[in-house]
């Protein structure tokens, strides 16, 4: 997905969130996933050159949901195929698919950190 459409999704998410909960809540939340998924992204990497389709099935799982609330709906979309497979047992024919995923990943991350350091700028943005 281009970058500026996946700007648009995070951006309507998480105006929700700071409408909610607040600016500095959404700033520790970007913090807790962007940790957290970054551990879990290097996991997927390991499963699938192992053959691990649990670890897999997990990892996709987890970072399917937690992309998803942050508005990454398309980085969501590709951890759920990730599951499926996981679940499918075809582990060993996901290589392209986790590089897909880890290069959408990385697209990601960039916007959330910029989102992060400054989100009212971030928000008021015109893209």
């Amino acid at each position: 997905m281009e970058q500026s459409a996946t700007e648009r999704e995070i951006k309507l998410t998480t105006k929700q969130w700071i409408d909610e909960y607040g600016e500095e809540f959404l700033v520790e939340l970007i913090g807790a996933f962007l940790e957290d998924a970054s551990s879990r992204v290097a996991r997927l990497r390991q499963a699938v050159a192992a053959g691990d389709a649990e670890t897999l099935t997990l990892e996709a799982h987890t970072l399917k949901s937690s992309s998803a609330s942050l508005g990454a709906q398309s980085l969501s979309v590709l951890a759920k195929r990730l599951e499926e497979m996981g679940r499918d047992g075809a582990v060993s024919a996901l290589a392209d698919d986790v590089s897909r995923f880890e290069e959408q990943f990385t697209m990601v991350k960039a916007i959330l950190e910029k989102l992060r350091n400054a989100p009212s700028e971030f928000l008021t943005q015109e893209r």
